[in-house]
Parts: structure tokens; sequence; C-alpha cells
């Protein structure tokens, strides 16, 4: 089952690709910045569709998942950070391991490529 605000919220994706194109406007716009910024950081991370949602892959192991919603985007898992990058994205946390970017602020690039980094490092 795919997250809120897809068109078909009962069809699960079988790529990254897919799974963006059941979105319509500024939530689709949003995936595909976030697919951009994953693709640029960690340009050998293979993508595929894990959870009903994209994540990326190093070494075999998924390092980072990302979701479209009706009001936001996700990014997923956001643990075992170092404390820079904790305090830096505390005004996006919601709950222990999500951070969500709400559509009505520009997506903050700079600390999502860095987070990306970081999570694929720890992986590698």
């Amino acid at each position: 089952m795919a997250p809120s605000g897809s068109r078909d919220a009962d069809h699960v994706a079988s790529s990254v690709g897919e799974y963006i194109d059941n979105f319509d406007g500024l939530t689709r716009e949003r995936l595909d910045e976030m697919r951009d910024i994953v693709v640029k950081t960690v340009p050998d991370a293979v993508e595929g569709i894990s959870y009903a949602i994209p994540g990326y892959r190093v070494n075999g192991k998924y390092f980072a998942y990302f979701a479209g919603w009706d009001k936001f985007v996700s990014l997923y898992p956001i643990t075992n950070l170092p404390e820079s990058l904790n305090a830096e994205i505390a005004p996006f946390r919601a709950g222990k391991g999500t951070a969500r970017f709400p559509h009505t602020e520009p997506l903050p690039r700079h600390l999502i490529e860095r987070i990306v980094r970081h999570l694929a490092d720890a992986r590698s």
C-alpha cells in the first residue's frame, strides 16, 4: 500500500520511477528532488522498492528511504546521527527515525545531502 497522496494508494510500485509517477503536483516534484539528491550524493547507490517505498542500497544494504505524503515528504531512518546533524534535523523530526519536510518550506537540500552521505558511509 502506498502512502497517502498517491493516485492509487492500494498499488505497490515496482520501481522508484513508478512510485514517483503515482503522485501529482508538489509531492511528485519533491519526490523527484529527493531522488535527485540521493542519486547525486551516492552515485553508486542501487535504488529499489522496499516496504512499498523507494529505498537505496550500498554493498547490498539499505541505507535510506523516502516517501511522499499529502503535506510533506519523509526521509528514513534518521538514527545514529552525529550530534551536529541531530541538532540540524531536530525541527524536521517526527518520531525517532523519521524526518518530515513540509511542502510549505523549501527542501533543505544541503542537510539532506549530508544525512544521506552519513547514512551511506555507515553502511559501507
